[in-house]
């Protein structure tokens, strides 16, 4: 029995990893980190599409979007109104989902490590992802990074024990339609699968791609114009604004990763590391091309950092999917399996892992002890409480407002930044959610839940932000509205 156990060992350490991981992630669901703007964003067109049975939304300020949204790619969009005609809108079911993607992904992860590395190795590999500051950050955060993750792991899962091709094909269309920045990757996935058999072989996984974007033009009545105007403009809102070259690089390659200086220092040198040793990969293979290209997630991991570091906004926020394909990408590198065949590997490799620990921890933590401040419930009865229910009403501020208004159909909520498409006049009454004194308005009442003293030596870390003396102010007068709004119509 014993020495079952121990040749298992590797699967029980992995599953009891994934365990706790996902505990932890259950009970801070909600909590870890409140609603926040990218989430709230996310979810509104499926919110106002569940309400009305229209696809529109009028939170995000583009011309046309709260007519017909087209303002980002529709997968997370699709599978928010999916989802929300099984459940009610509230933080945890939301976000639930997007918790099962990441440990799937995981899982996933798992399995092709362990396709071609040792388990330990594997396990070290994943458990440095988990830990990854962007990573954890993002799991439960609704962003569109949990979805693609799990697209690329399956894909690559699937294609390794033969797959059907129009399945693989269906996930690649998923892809496609998931962010802009997946593009790159996809044209190299259908290049690939092209020179590999043949175009005529390809068809079935061609024509399976294509199937999503079909649908989704569909969901918009194939309003190519509005599609391409929305989109051209939050392009432009996520591309380098830099003055200079050297300004740019420094955006890119030293402010990105502000965050991991001072939290996770280790984690910069892995992905700069990866982005290098992928680059010196393809210059030593510049004589013979088609071998690099073809070389296992090698041509996927260039074209996605290219896009990264040179078409993108310098954010973390987006390091994830690079991660991700880093770590595949390594797998097969010959000078990983040069320096992973040394005994000494382990204890780096444990060494890094430890890296972001203590911030996965100490975030945690925080939102443990801070759990009164954070849980949304009592937040939302607060406003219940305090807002008449028979008049139409516009809530703008604080992100957890998109969730009090979202089973409400005389309730619209609006970002204070975002203010292009509401009306003062359109409403009978305009509530502001704030953590600020205002100058103007009536203060309604201030959210003062229980609070637990957090240690000195995390205090540091209290970082997500809580409901605490969150104000609600009643906005009473167009001018008012004005003075509010005003600085960003311009945006």
């Amino acid at each position: 029995m014993i020495f079952e156990r121990l040749k298992y060992r590797h699967e029980l350490f992995f599953y009891g990893f994934l365990c706790i991981y996902a505990a932890l992630g259950l009970y801070n669901l909600e909590t870890l980190p409140v609603a926040w703007t990218d989430e709230t964003m996310n979810l509104d067109p499926a919110i106002q599409y569940t309400k009305f049975h229209q696809y529109f939304s009028k939170l995000w300020p583009n011309s046309g979007a709260e007519t017909v949204f087209a303002s980002y790619p529709p997968l997370i969009q699709l599978w928010h109104i999916l989802w929300l005609k099984f459940v009610q809108p509230t933080i945890f079911n939301v976000r639930l989902p997007f918790l099962i993607m990441h440990l799937t992904t995981f899982f996933l992860l798992y399995k092709i490590l362990t396709q071609s590395l040792n388990k330990t190795i594997s396990i070290f590999l994943i458990i440095i992802f988990a830990f990854d500051k962007s990573v954890f950050e993002l799991s439960r955060s609704v962003r569109i990074e949990a979805i693609i993750m799990l697209l690329i792991t399956l894909y690559f899962y699937l294609k390794s024990i033969n797959t059907k091709q129009i399945y693989l094909g269906f996930i690649v269309g998923l892809m496609a339609i998931s962010h802009l920045y997946a593009f790159p990757i996809v044209v190299v996935i259908v290049l690939k699968k092209i020179l590999e058999t043949s175009f005529k072989k390809s068809i079935p996984f061609i024509i399976a791609a294509i199937i999503p974007a079909f649908f989704s033009l569909y969901f918009i009545d194939f309003n190519i114009q509005q599609l391409i105007s929305q989109l051209t403009v939050q392009t432009s809102k996520h591309t380098p604004q830099s003055t200079s070259f050297l300004s740019y690089l420094k955006a890119s390659f030293i402010d990105r990763f502000w965050p991991y200086y001072k939290e996770m220092p280790l984690q910069y040198v892995i992905i700069i590391g990866m982005a290098l040793l992928n680059f010196w990969q393809m210059l030593t293979s510049i004589k013979n091309p088609k071998v690099w290209f073809f070389q296992k997630f090698s041509a996927e991991l260039f074209a996605f950092s290219f896009t990264l570091f040179f078409l993108i906004t310098p954010q973390y926020r987006y390091l994830p999917v690079f991660l991700l394909l880093g770590i595949l990408f390594i797998r097969d590198n010959a000078l990983w399996i040069k320096f992973t065949s040394k005994k000494y590997s382990i204890y780096i490799l444990g060494i890094i892992a430890l890296n972001g620990f203590a911030i996965f921890s100490a975030r945690h933590i925080v939102a443990i002890y801070q759990r009164p401040e954070r849980i949304s419930e009592p937040f939302l009865s607060f406003l219940a409480s305090n807002i008449p229910q028979n008049k139409k009403t516009l809530i703008l501020g604080e992100s957890i407002g998109e969730y009090y208004a979202a089973t409400r159909k005389n309730c619209d909520y609006g970002l204070d930044f975002h203010p292009q498409h509401f009306n003062y006049n359109d409403y009978e009454q305009v509530y502001y959610l704030t953590k600020y004194k205002m100058p103007l308005g009536q203060e309604i009442g201030c959210y003062m839940p229980n609070q637990n003293e957090i240690p000195e030596y995390i205090q540091k870390f209290a970082k997500g932000g809580t409901y605490y003396k969150t104000k609600l102010w009643k906005i009473n007068s167009l001018q008012d509205y004005q003075k509010i709004t005003a600085p960003y119509l311009k945006y």
